[in-house]
């Protein structure tokens, strides 16, 4: 899985289209994976560990070594010989050798470990591919979750100067009342109150707002613009089966995959403690030449060249139990990987069914949030005009102004907080990369 990825499939299952110059998810995803220095970590690992994907690397392939020495010495020599040769005496009798070769090994058989260590490699290379497709799976809740706490953010910010435009217009209203006398300078203190709440309200808004974008932008690794411009974001409901999603979720989550294959190289590092079980036999040869001068002595020159080889047969009969202590451990290493992954494929049946309900919450409190927003509305029309009119206190609007208000809030936080848990699901069952 390389960094090219298909995010643009997620914005057709969380975002509707919105203009080309909006900061859409999609374009936020694309730049944080590509500036992510986690996932380019895990990218390099990759690398790593499909370059260990070969032959050579499990020790299915011989060995060829060169070799070669030059050697010599000079020293003062004193010979006597049997028979008639008379002694002789040489100082600084010079000598040589030189010396070269080459070697083939090969293992012929070794209870089929190279074999199994090539599989290994394999194994583990997709083990590794998972372990990235988890990191960018992460990465993207992360950076959506902050992406939503943006547009959240935006939300409270035209709620608050919404509100504030509410009590500012009704300030000036009670300054002329009270210049006419038609209502108390106790009525006027407080619309001047609740304007200064409300505009506070408005900078601790515009302060998290701004804020957001700039943790927003450090998780893409890019600078954004002072004020960007953002799609409307309109959640539909996921028409999900619970049975369907937790088939897709332990047929595709990375974590349940990624144990499953720790699984097989358990079983695998389990046969290759059996190999020890048999003999090795291999093979070697290789080619030699040597060439010894001597000024003493009675041979004064020795060349010899040519091929040489065998075959050898080894086998370990007793190594103080090591091999059996290896297979035992192997035997227990493969039982826990097992265990572990039963009991993360509990720990995720457990995890969707609470991102499920969740989901299902979060889409029943957004569409009574949205019906009790039409009732909010009329009632803060209605409570401003009896406030004109003089049929109720301040008091009595306020209420009515901070009731639509919170109501607005939590339209706000029911809308993303259904997105959010939509792509928790998509991450449980594995479709949040694919869009399938």
């Amino acid at each position: 899985m390389k960094r090219c990825i298909p995010v643009f499939l997620l914005l057709a299952l969380v975002l509707n289209a919105g203009a080309q110059e909006s900061l859409t998810l999609e374009a936020v995803i694309g730049q944080a994976l590509q500036n992510n220095h986690r996932i380019q970590m895990i990218e390099n690992q990759q690398v790593i560990a499909e370059n260990s994907v070969s032959i050579g690397n499990a020790g299915l392939l011989p060995s060829v070594n060169l070799g070669g020495s030059l050697g010599g010495s000079i020293n003062n020599t004193e010979l006597e010989f049997a028979g008639e040769i008379p002694p002789a005496q040489i100082n600084g009798a010079q000598s040589s050798t030189l010396q070269g070769n080459a070697t083939l090994n090969y293992v012929l058989f070794n209870g089929l470990s190279g074999q199994r260590n090539f599989q290994k490699l394999k194994l583990n290379k997709d083990a590794v591919d998972l372990q990235s497709r988890a990191s960018i799976e992460a990465t993207i809740l992360q950076v959506a979750q902050m992406y939503f706490s943006v547009l959240r953010a935006k939300d409270q910010v035209r709620i608050a100067t919404d509100n504030a435009a509410i009590s500012a217009k009704r300030y000036e209203r009670a300054l002329i009342a009270n210049e006419l006398g038609s209502i108390s300078r106790n009525d006027l203190l407080a619309a001047r109150v609740d304007l200064t709440s409300d505009s506070s309200d408005l900078l601790n808004a515009e302060l998290q707002s701004t804020t957001s974008l700039r943790n927003l932008g450090r998780l893409m690794g890019a600078e954004i613009a002072e004020n960007p411009s953002f799609p409307v974001i309109e959640p539909n409901v996921q028409p999900w089966s619970l049975s369907e999603l937790e088939q897709a979720a332990l047929t595709h989550n990375a974590n349940v995959k990624n144990l499953e294959l720790q699984a097989e190289i358990a079983q695998k590092d389990l046969q290759l403690s059996w190999s020890s079980m048999f003999p090795t036999v291999s093979i070697n040869g290789g080619y030699s030449y040597t060439n010894q001068q001597n000024e003493a002595g009675i041979l004064l020159k020795n060349v010899s060249n040519g091929w040489n080889g065998n075959i050898g047969l080894s086998y370990t009969i007793f190594n103080g139990f090591r091999n059996n202590t290896n297979r035992q451990n192997a035997q227990v290493l493969l039982e826990n990987s097992e265990l572990q992954l039963a009991d993360q494929k509990l720990q995720l049946t457990t995890d969707l069914h609470n991102a499920h309900a969740a989901y299902l919450q979060s889409v029943k409190v957004l569409r009574f949030e949205e019906g009790n927003l039409s009732f909010s509305l009329l009632n803060l029309e209605r409570a401003e005009d009896l406030m004109h009119q003089g049929l109720i206190t301040s008091t009595q609007f306020r209420e009515a102004q901070l009731g639509h208000a919170s109501a607005l809030v939590r339209i706000s936080n029911a809308k993303f907080a259904m997105k959010l848990n939509e792509l928790e699901v998509l991450r449980l069952t594995g479709q949040i990369l694919s869009g399938e």
